[in-house]
């Protein structure tokens, strides 16, 4: 299967979009094995006697992503070290997309306020990586008219298949689904919504986050393609489903939601994002300073706490300079609903996790968003991951200045090559054989993590 032609990759945006996106969906059909044969010859027509078996496949996956919409350019080489290592690749797509309610019948099971809206993290497939990737029942739920929901996040809000779903366009247009299944989270790696290209079209979800590549000889064989290709980069983001564990990962949509809760929220005409109330007064505390931090704008009740005791251990370990208060109280959150500034203001962009109150910002001069090498002391960043933050300073754009909460310590995941400030070897964490992250592997779309 030849590449993506060189004259699609310096043609107009959308004649390149259309180009790599063609040329691998029928690249990942090809590879896609339906039929077992024995070891003998075929001879003359194949006859009926057993129906067509499809196999799932259960081998490793990577995916490679840089920051913001995918870049052709990378889209064709992933694609080339993916045929050269003997494998298969797909393009996939990502939004955050507003929810305006789910109904059973006539029966309203959860419906935002008039003019308002409930983020989705949303991910898009080519059905025929669905298929072998996450199961063909899955692949079989999907349509121009259905739609896949992860089971956490139709946990969240008592929706099951069948339902009809209603979604914002990027066009502002209300654009009603059904419910083809409801799926394990573990299935659909961690995403709320599963759609075909189809339903992306309908909705207008144009924008290619990045290349998934599976089926290749060995671990081996696609890694040494992947550096031929010039792919191992520090503006290029490789997952491995066998890799270690990133101390600075960050949570996916759904288990933010499960976590902190789910706020309905609206874009003005300015761009401005607002919360609804309910959550805002349920959720946001605004009850006074942590030590010298005075987050004027309030955090999350959740985060608090666990804030709280990452600064007591700073404190303690004489550590209190390294943080830049009058940086943090005056632009460094924890609740700014916004978002991300690597993201278009629009019903499909990606809101700040500030949104959620469970991120704050210190230090915005020396460790900025882009600034390398931060300057963060790497003492407090380790004493931070011990009381459940990650940290930016190690996303595809640095943002040192940036600690989110996850909700688990992070000290302790010593294997994974971080490019500044690795934790230190304790002897705790580390496994030959690594847990399989497929489950994850689709957890941030609809939320910007790397940058």
């Amino acid at each position: 299967m030849a590449s993506p032609s060189a004259a699609a990759l310096v043609a107009s945006v959308s004649v390149r979009r259309s180009t790599i996106v063609t040329a691998l969906a029928v690249a990942a059909l090809s590879a896609v094995p339906v039929l077992a044969i024995g070891d003998g010859v075929v001879d003359g027509p194949a006859t009926g006697n057993e129906p067509a078996r499809r196999e799932v496949y259960t081998g490793d996956v990577v995916r490679v992503y840089n920051v913001s919409e995918l870049k052709p350019d990378v889209a064709e080489r992933a694609h080339a070290a993916a045929r050269s290592a003997g494998g298969t690749a797909a393009i996939t797509r990502s939004a955050s997309t507003g929810m305006r309610r789910v109904l059973r019948g006539a029966t309203i099971v959860q419906q935002a306020p008039t003019g308002w809206a409930y983020p989705m993290g949303t991910s898009v497939l080519p059905t025929s990586a669905i298929g072998p990737l996450m199961g063909f029942d899955v692949s079989g739920a999907l349509s121009a008219q259905q739609i896949v929901m992860g089971r956490r996040s139709a946990d969240l809000r008592g929706a099951r298949a069948g339902d009809s779903i209603e979604l914002i366009a990027s066009s502002g247009a209300t654009i009603t689904f059904t419910i083809g299944a409801v799926v394990d989270d573990d299935r659909v790696g961690g995403t709320e919504l599963l759609l075909s290209e189809a339903a992306a079209d309908r909705l207008g979800i144009a924008r290619l986050s990045s290349v998934l590549l599976w089926g290749f000889e060995s671990r081996q064989a696609i890694d040494a393609e992947l550096t031929r290709q010039g792919l191992v980069s520090t503006s290029i983001r490789i997952r491995r489903t066998w890799g270690p564990s990133d101390p600075d990962s960050t949570l996916g949509m759904a288990r933010t939601k499960e976590a902190l809760g789910e706020f309905a929220y609206r874009i003005s005409s300015s761009g401005a994002v607002s919360v609804d109330a309910g959550w805002y007064d349920t959720f946001i505390s605004r009850e006074g300073s942590i030590g010298q931090l005075t987050l004027r704008s309030g955090c999350h009740v959740a985060v608090r706490v666990a804030l709280q005791a990452a600064m007591d251990e700073v404190i303690a370990a004489g550590l209190e300079h390294t943080i830049n208060y009058a940086h943090a109280n005056t632009a460094g959150g924890c609740f700014v609903p916004r978002f991300s500034r690597l993201s278009p203001n629009s019903s499909i962009g990606f809101l700040s996790r500030h949104t959620w109150g469970m991120a704050i910002d210190t230090n915005t001069v020396g460790s900025c968003q882009g600034c390398a090498p931060p300057d963060m002391d790497c003492r407090t960043v380790r004493i931070f991951r011990k009381h459940g933050f990650a940290w930016g300073g190690n996303f595809l754009t640095p943002d040192g200045m940036h600690f989110e909460w996850v909700g688990e310590p992070r000290d302790q995941y010593v294997a994974y090559p971080s490019r500044y400030c690795p934790n230190l070897d304790g002897g705790a964490l580390r496994s030959a054989d690594p847990p399989d992250q497929r489950a994850t592997l689709f957890a941030d779309d609809g939320l910007i993590a790397d940058g």
